[in-house]
């Protein structure tokens, strides 16, 4: 059985127009398009995005409006969301970044930490369980990555959905193994705002990279 945790992707071409000036001061609502500039992402779907700056004709101060998905930092918050997921589902920091990395995302382990500790402002409380104890890299020639849970290794993949964003498969887990590992990671998925889907057939990693 395959464990789908999707994470919220980046909407290129939805910056929604706004209504009145950012500012408290001001809070104008007489607004033209000033510029749009282009805005280069650490991320996987896009690396990069069109940003719209506002003036109010008001204060006279520009505003700039991102897509969905995309804010100031130059790293995808969908990547820093994968991040804290992994370091919530018991991975070490340096863990993380190197899964990231055998996963073809770059993510530091100072960015893990730092991205960790802003979703624990923003979630008080928030905890992290031990559910996946080890991580082993690809074996020469493979492209998998494993994870250990109770004791067993499930290849950890991940792919990019058109619709749903970014989205994280463990495999081969038994069903009485799949419905206990949902439970395990539904804190942490709230958390980070992913969803989480149970496939209900056997279908291993490496069918689905030959499939397409």
């Amino acid at each position: 059985m395959r464990l789908q945790l999707t994470l919220p992707g980046v909407e290129p071409d939805f910056s929604p127009q706004p209504l009145r000036c950012p500012f408290k001061v001001c809070s104008g609502e007489s607004l033209r398009l000033h510029q749009i500039v282009v805005k280069h992402l650490y991320g996987l779907s896009h690396s990069r995005v069109m940003i719209y700056r506002y003036r109010c004709a008001h204060c006279g101060k520009t505003f700039r409006v991102y897509p969905r998905g995309v804010t100031r930092a130059p790293t995808c918050p969908q990547v820093k969301r994968l991040g804290v997921l992994l370091y919530l589902l018991g991975l070490s920091y340096g863990s993380v970044s190197l899964t990231m990395d055998a996963l073809g995302i770059y993510l530091c382990k100072s960015s893990v930490y730092e991205a960790v500790q802003a979703t624990r402002e923003l979630v008080p409380g928030v905890k992290r369980e031990e559910v996946f104890q080890e991580i082993r890299p690809p074996a020469p020639g493979a492209d998998a990555i494993a994870v250990k849970y109770r004791g067993k290794w499930l290849p950890l993949g991940l792919t990019l959905d058109a619709v749903h964003g970014l989205i994280l498969s463990v495999d081969d887990a038994l069903r009485r193994d799949v419905h206990a590992l949902k439970d395990c990671i539904s804190p942490a998925t709230e958390a980070i705002g992913a969803n989480i889907t149970i496939i209900p057939f056997r279908r291993s990693y490496h069918q689905t990279s030959n499939n397409g």
